[in-house]
């Protein structure tokens, strides 16, 4: 069972990133949609940054919670088929409680016996250690691919584990990463509040950036791609004018996680968003 539901982590996110860039546009791909047309289409919508965040809730497991990645959707993001490598971030969280918090409709979610505090004294908080951002981390699709195991784009495997947290851990405490994962890493996960600090700027360092650039009349008419040392401006039209990226009957979108029976990957939610050229620095 999901250690949060999915769900209240969308409205969270939506919540705060509307506050903080009331001028950025966001979007949720409905099922069937397809990240490699959508994305291109925002950032066409004026200058200013894009990008693709992946929201993976963790599954309670006894007192632990753990987080699996579907393999298949990240290869895609780390090797998209056609067009320019992808400016995805994966957001997950890192429970300090024991066990799922439940919600029905109509209703507030609800901690498990044994934790000590329950909603709605915490869930709802916008400051202090209980509130979501303190416990929520960013990764870009290439780092979080370094820090599953090695095995993990073999052919066939469906998914793979990125960590198995205790329930016992401290919130509002930096989890030891390297504990977590099994090595040390070159780029740990960045917290929720830091990374928009960093990406209004030049950043992150370890992921794709897109960057839509205007042209005469201020209008926008390509995108920076900057990945490591490597950049390349792609013209709006060559993104835009790929009628191939479109699904095909039949064919499930990448933001429809399909997996084998028994197997159930995290929370699997999707948002979009452009930050307009006027909160870049």
């Amino acid at each position: 069972m999901r250690s949060i539901p999915e769900k209240t982590l969308e409205h969270w996110t939506s919540i705060y990133l509307s506050n903080r860039f009331p001028n950025g546009a966001l979007w949720w791909p409905a099922s069937g949609e397809d990240v490699l047309t959508e994305l291109p289409r925002l950032a066409a919508s004026g200058p200013g940054k894009t990008l693709a965040l992946e929201l993976k809730t963790t599954e309670a497991n006894g007192a632990d919670h753990v987080l699996d990645i579907d393999t298949f959707q990240l290869a895609r993001y780390l090797t998209p088929p056609v067009g320019p490598p992808l400016p995805a971030y994966y957001v997950f969280p890192t429970p300090h409680w024991t066990g799922p918090l439940t919600s029905r409709s109509g209703t507030a979610p609800t901690a498990p016996t044994g934790t000590a505090a329950a909603p709605p004294e915490w869930w709802r908080r916008r400051v202090g250690p209980p509130w979501f951002g303190d416990w929520l981390y960013v990764m870009s699709a290439r780092s979080l691919a370094a820090a599953l195991p090695p095995t993990w784009n073999m052919p066939h495997r469906r998914r793979a584990r990125l960590f198995t947290l205790n329930g016992s851990h401290m919130v509002g405490k930096v989890p030891a990463w390297a504990s977590l994962f099994g090595r040390t890493l070159t780029n740990r996960p960045m917290a929720w509040t830091r990374f928009w600090k960093v990406v209004t700027r030049c950043g992150p360092d370890d992921g794709v950036r897109w960057r839509t650039l205007a042209g005469e009349n201020n209008r926008p008419n390509r995108v920076l791609v900057l990945d490591n040392d490597e950049k390349r401006e792609w013209s709006l039209g060559e993104l835009l004018d790929q009628p191939w990226r479109e699904l095909q009957p039949g064919r499930p979108g990448d933001a429809d996680t399909v997996v084998d029976e028994g197997i159930d990957i995290g929370g699997n939610e999707r948002l979009l968003l452009h930050l307009p050229e006027s909160v870049l620095t």
